[in-house]
């Protein structure tokens, strides 16, 4: 089954219980991981040369990161909603600027499958030190993301609903390019001073709820039609 939205959702602290990336520099890093982050926030950096120096701080090697994200957990409500959407024909695609690899751990853990995953690549090279690269940076001059959500979010396909899910400071941009969003946190405050709208969520069965009474409104003429794709399951 088709439907006509398609949704883009933020990882670290929307699907995850707080970042995955912080976590690592806590437990594995070298201390001077804080000298870096300590300069992204004065915005002396942005997140893109910020992680391209604190991912190689971290030490242990890829082994050691799978121990330590074997404590990370998710939102407990995400699998489902990952289920509903492609028991419904709606593709779910997580969109981070955090590491590709991560992701995929967790997901293939939690046995969670999406549509797709863009995120920054993580390079495990033979001497054990990883890297990042960041094949989705933007191309836009003086932007320091590491992610050009905005970008990815102009590549979707042409289904006539875009949703977007997120929590933080690497949601700003594409949520003024989104159809509909989903907020929480530092994503909340920057969408009321941009006047962007929105829609607060503790949960994704509150998310699932809202899309499927505000999809069952904006699509009222094809109503018989959408009747199955609303359907709870």
């Amino acid at each position: 089954m088709s439907s006509p939205i398609e949704v883009y959702c933020d990882f670290d602290g929307t699907i995850t219980r707080g970042d995955t990336i912080d976590v690592l520099l806590e437990r594995l890093a070298h201390p001077s991981w804080k000298e870096v982050e300590a300069r992204w926030e004065r915005g002396e950096i942005g997140s893109r040369e910020c992680m391209a120096q604190q991912v190689p701080l971290l030490q242990g090697g890829w082994a050691a990161v799978e121990k330590v994200l074997d404590d990370v957990k998710i939102d407990p409500t995400f699998p489902k909603f990952a289920n509903w959407c492609r028991q419904n024909g709606v593709p779910l695609k997580i969109v981070s600027d955090g590491i590709d690899r991560v992701i995929h751990y967790i997901l293939k853990r939690e046995k969670i499958v999406v549509s797709n995953v863009l995120a920054n690549h993580l390079v495990d090279n033979a001497d054990g030190s990883l890297e990042l690269t960041f094949p989705y940076a933007p191309q836009v001059t003086g932007c320091g993301s590491g992610m050009c959500k905005c970008k990815i979010l102009a590549m979707g396909s042409s289904r006539p609903m875009k949703v977007v899910i997120g929590d933080g400071r690497s949601d700003f941009c594409w949520s003024a390019e989104a159809d509909m969003v989903f907020a929480k946190t530092k994503l909340v405050t920057h969408c009321q001073s941009k006047g962007i709208p929105y829609t607060s969520y503790e949960d994704f069965v509150s998310i699932r709820s809202n899309l499927q009474e505000k999809l069952a409104g904006a699509y009222a003429p094809e109503r018989g039609r959408l009747q199955g794709f609303v359907q709870a399951i």
